[in-house]
C-alpha cells in the first residue's frame, strides 16, 4: 500500500523560524535563563539563612549556634532543620523541665 511518495519536501518554513534559529535568539534566552536561576539561588539562599537573622534580630543566647547549624545546613539539611527549632524553641522552659523545677 503506497500512499504518497518518500521524496516529499516542505519547504514552506514560519516567518519566524529566521528569527527563532538566530543566534541573537539564543543569547537572549540564555540570559533570560541565567537570571531565573539567579534570581532562585538568590531566594533560596535568603530562606535558608532565615533561621540566623531571626536569632539575631530577637537577641538569642544561642545565635552563634543557629548560625553554624544554617551554614552547615548547607551541606547536610537536617542542621538546618536544628537551626528552624532552636528558633522556635523557649529554652528558659525546657532548662526548667531538665531541672525539674517549675518557677
Amino acid at each position: 500500500m503506497k500512499i504518497h511518495d518518500t521524496n516529499l519536501t516542505y519547504e514552506n518554513l514560519p516567518s519566524v523560524m529566521l528569527l527563532l534559529d538566530s543566534v541573537a535568539f539564543m543569547w537572549v534566552v540564555t540570559l533570560i535563563t541565567v537570571g531565573i536561576f539567579s534570581w532562585l539561588a538568590l531566594k533560596l539562599w535568603h530562606l535558608h539563612s532565615l533561621p540566623k537573622y531571626l536569632a539575631k534580630e530577637r537577641g538569642m543566647r544561642q545565635a552563634k549556634l543557629v548560625f553554624w547549624l544554617c551554614m552547615l545546613g548547607l551541606f547536610w539539611k537536617p542542621l538546618w532543620v536544628l537551626a528552624v527549632i532552636a528558633i522556635v524553641t523557649d529554652w528558659d522552659r525546657v532548662q526548667e523541665w531538665i531541672r525539674g523545677t517549675r518557677a
